[in-house]
């Protein structure tokens, strides 16, 4: 029985930390050549369309985007010298 016990447990604490797990999204803005990283908490990134920032006089500027948590082989590109 404690055995059992101990097994649902570990289960519930590894399902707990799997939902939690940060995602890290490519985004596109929208009629500019600019990709975004943004991290979030949960949620999709493709439900993700606008990003807000502040530039460096405070002024709150705002982007239409597109978002996919795809991975692109140039995230991982590796440069040898």
């Amino acid at each position: 029985m404690k055995k059992l016990l101990l097994i649902v447990a570990v289960a519930v604490a590894v399902l707990a930390v799997a939902c939690n797990k940060e995602k890290n999204c490519r985004c596109s803005v929208l009629e500019q050549q600019t990709v975004r990283i943004i991290t979030i908490k949960s949620g999709s990134c493709e439900k993700l369309n606008a990003a807000g920032y502040f530039d460096a006089l405070d002024t709150l500027h705002k982007d239409n985007i597109l978002c996919t948590d795809y991975p692109f082989g140039a995230d991982s590109l590796i440069i040898e010298r």
